[in-house]
């Protein structure tokens, strides 16, 4: 920390649910005060010859320039009670992108106007915004055109389904889409997307393809904007965002001291060629004799996935493709990858059998996506 910056401590790591008020003038710190009395989480930021400020809590700074970055890494929500060009000059050489940058909005001293200005979806600017708007009694200035529009914003439609962007570069040509009312073809067969879009008349709900490893046939005609909501691959002509669900469970077996580059290179061939979505992985699974195996731990942890471990007594008498006797005398089961696969699955529904390697096994076994997302999360090591 740069102790010219900030002559008082700032809070502790990284929240995501704190607020940063940053104000210069005397006014603008008393408004920054209200507002922190009725914004939970938040801590105000100002000039040190503020005193009274100070006195009541506030953290001081000798400079403005030097202190802003510190709090951009630290705070996911920021608002500045101040000029809107100082805080664009301040936050331009920050920004990094829209999955990256906190929520920052701009509030001139008096509270008239609270501008959502950088983040306002992802970010949460906008409803920041509003909450801070409320507040002063003021007015939330909001330009993203899906709320000007009225339009169904599709970032956030992912983010709260908990669907991942697999290419977030075409979020913005679908957004736009949207907008424009041109025609844009749906592939979801978990019909997550429905409630969300079905008042669009633009939106053509296609059939899903049948559930079968590999990518669906090629449409007819190349889909000029299309939203995939699966787990598999999509066809290859068309601009298709890929919207992964987690529904995907890998159960692993592997030998003592493998290491996590084999497991995870055996992991990521094998749906690629499967034609399945890593990103779709919602956890890795094993028996309980693998919770301290270094390598699978490691694995989890690259690929940000929890891990489940069940005991043998649970995996013992499931039934699958490819027992093995080598298996059972070494782990007292007759399967390892296959059978906690679908234990932790919660299902029948085995996608891609055992696969190999020398120190590895894999098996991949589909979560049922309404009791996934409701389910308990898995125990992690």
């Amino acid at each position: 920390m740069n102790n010219s910056a900030m002559a008082t401590a700032m809070p502790g790591d990284l929240d995501s649910t704190a607020v940063a008020l940053v104000a210069m003038t005397a006014t603008g710190v008393q408004l920054a005060l209200r507002i922190r009395d009725r914004l939970p989480a938040a801590e105000v930021y100002v000039p040190v010859r503020h005193r009274f400020a100070l006195a009541y809590g506030a953290h001081g700074f000798s400079r403005l320039k030097q202190v802003f970055p510190e709090l951009w890494g630290r705070y996911r929500k920021i608002v500045c009670i101040m000029a809107t060009g100082i805080v664009v000059r301040l936050s331009a050489p920050l920004i990094a992108g829209k999955r990256e940058d906190p929520a920052v909005v701009v509030v001139d001293e008096r509270g008239r106007f609270v501008i959502s200005l950088l983040s306002g979806h992802l970010g949460g600017a906008n409803r920041l915004a509003r909450q801070v708007a409320a507040v002063v009694g003021g007015e939330a200035v909001i330009t993203t055109a899906s709320d000007v529009e009225g339009r169904p914003a599709l970032d956030l439609i992912a983010r709260d389904l908990g669907l991942t962007p697999e290419n977030p570069a075409l979020l913005a040509r679908l957004e736009r889409a949207v907008l424009e009312d041109e025609p844009i073809r749906v592939v979801d067969p978990y019909q997550l997307l429905r409630p969300a879009l079905s008042g669009l008349e633009q939106v053509l709900w296609l059939d899903p393809p049948p559930m079968e490893s590999g990518p669906c046939c090629e449409p007819a005609e190349p889909v000029a904007a299309g939203i995939w909501v699966s787990e598999r691959a999509a066809p290859t002509s068309g601009d298709w965002l890929l919207l992964r669900p987690a529904n995907l469970v890998v159960g692993v077996g592997c030998n003592r001291g493998t290491e996590a580059a084999e497991i995870l290179q055996l992991i990521i061939q094998v749906l690629n060629t499967q034609g399945f979505s890593p990103l779709s992985i919602r956890n890795l699974a094993s028996i309980d004799l693998k919770a301290d195996e270094s390598g699978l731990l490691e694995a989890a942890e690259k690929l940000q996935v929890p891990i489940e471990f069940f005991p043998r007594e649970a995996i013992a008498t499931v039934a699958v493709p490819n027992p093995s006797a080598t298996v059972a005398i070494h782990a007292g089961v007759p399967s390892v990858c296959e059978a906690t696969a679908l234990v932790s699955a919660r299902g029948p529904n085995l996608l891609i059998p055992k696969h190999k390697s020398r120190n590895a096994t894999v098996a991949v076994a589909l979560a049922d996506w309404t009791s996934s997302a409701s389910a308990p999360a898995p125990a992690t090591i």
